[in-house]
């Protein structure tokens, strides 16, 4: 049945779509009620979408971090990565190579270390000023710093930081930033905790001690990992992160696998493949992969970080690839997914009635848990069948969205099969074609 739209549905649907952020960060970030997702001071719920930037600390010029964070707080991101005590990323992490002594670890761009000494348990000042400037400015562009301390490298193989001396490096970050609004602490770097777990314990024992909890705290392991798989019953861990590395058509179950777990903690993708990466055995990596993996932690109930390769390398021109399509496309994603009541919503697979597909051309679905409204990502262009009694209203609007465009095509009127004067629903199946030339879709469902 095909029936007209009020026009205030349309227009409810636009003012629903939310502003560029701007204004200090509404923190301290916590964990909703449920452990799925995260909340502001006030108690909404916050969107984590996140971008790698690992050297902002220590390599990026006041300048460049500047106009780095303006350019993610105008697209939309919420979180950034960043580590402060870094070396010089994957380039040195195979342990085959040994960094200068001048940069364990690095110095930023006025030549100041982050440890006196090269001791954990002596910060420098003169280095935490400029942590201290860019935590402030971040704030004033509404943006949250998932600060890592360290990146693994000074635990599992340099073995600069240890059991003697993390805890009071620990103390000393939590204590500075106690009163911060928009700092989250992520523990790891890169690196799978065994044989290291207490070392790792010891730093977020002593983030604890510093801030009395103000701030979340997780782990950031290496590729094919979750931290669920070493930490998820520790009181310590607020939530799971997990990368995927060059696995992005595992994301879907990984995701879902950590969402089993109790207590129920949320779930970031926090290092998927980076856009543009040449190192990926399942690439290359384009706009279209980095949508997917984007789509698809958020459709199985997670979160995203993105990353692109130049950018975060700072290799040559890096500072031109601030806006190449990965980043526009994964904001639209944001946009496209909060203009609902998002944190209501949650996976359901029987949506399908045929043609979900699987690993790389995975289909999902969100629905919301009063059934008056669903999300579906199609990864291709495919054919598939819709349960419309999934939507317990008696009508239902369908429209397309282009996740790389943002361009939108109303896609009919349907009768759902409930609340026709039956003892039960009719079974309504529809069947669905992504439009042509379409890379990827996504379907809404919204009941009338």
């Amino acid at each position: 049945m095909r029936a007209k739209i009020p026009a205030i549905l349309f227009a409810a649907w636009l003012l629903c779509t939310p502003a560029v952020a701007s204004g200090a960060v509404p923190g301290p970030i916590k964990v909703s009620p449920n452990g799925r997702y995260f909340v502001d001071r006030d108690g909404k719920p916050f969107f984590w979408l996140g971008d790698t930037a690992w050297p902002l600390f220590a390599c990026y010029s006041k300048s460049q971090a500047e106009a780095y964070l303006k350019n993610r707080a105008g697209k939309g991101f919420t979180v950034i990565q960043g580590v402060l005590a870094w070396v010089l990323g994957s380039g040195y992490d195979d342990g085959n190579e040994v960094p200068p002594s001048s940069d364990v670890p690095r110095p930023n761009v006025l030549g100041a270390k982050p440890w006196l000494n090269d001791n954990p348990a002596t910060p420098n000042e003169a280095y935490f000023k400029h942590v201290d400037y860019l935590v402030d400015f971040a704030n004033q562009q509404g943006l949250v710093l998932a600060m890592l301390p360290t990146w693994g490298q000074f635990v599992n193989q340099l073995r600069i930081l240890n059991v003697q001396n993390a805890r009071a490096y620990g103390r000393w970050l939590g204590k500075r930033y106690k009163d911060a609004p928009n700092v989250i602490w992520v523990n790891g770097g890169d690196r799978v905790p065994t044989g290291f777990e207490d070392v790792y314990r010891e730093l977020a024992r002593g983030l604890r001690e510093g801030d009395g909890g103000a701030h979340l705290i997780t782990y950031h392991p290496c590729g094919w990992h979750s931290t669920s798989q070493f930490f998820h019953q520790e009181d310590w861990l607020d939530f799971n992160m997990i990368q995927t590395w060059t696995e992005w058509a595992k994301i879907y179950p990984a995701v879902t696998s950590d969402l089993a777990m109790t207590p129920a903690k949320p779930v970031v993708l926090a290092e998927p493949a980076y856009e543009n990466g040449p190192e990926y055995p399942q690439g290359p990596i384009t706009p279209l992969i980095v949508r997917r993996q984007a789509w698809w932690a958020v459709m199985a109930g997670g979160f995203f970080t993105y990353g692109q390769n130049q950018m975060w390398r700072m290799g040559k021109d890096w500072t031109s690839t601030f806006d190449t399509p990965g980043a526009a496309h994964v904001a639209k994603m944001k946009d496209i997914v909060t203009a609902r009541r998002w944190w209501e919503m949650i996976p359901d697979q029987g949506l399908f009635a045929g043609g979900v597909g699987s690993e790389r051309t995975l289909n999902a679905a969100l629905r919301s848990t009063k059934g008056d409204c669903a999300i579906l990502y199609l990864s291709s262009q495919c054919r598939f069948f819709v349960h419309l009694d999934k939507i317990l209203t008696k009508n239902v609007k369908a429209a397309w969205i282009n996740p790389a465009t943002g361009e939108r095509k109303e896609a009919g009127t349907y009768l759902t099969g409930n609340l026709n004067d039956q003892v039960f629903p009719s079974a309504e199946v529809q069947h669905f074609s992504v439009p042509e030339s379409w890379e990827d879709a996504v379907l809404i469902l919204e009941g009338f």
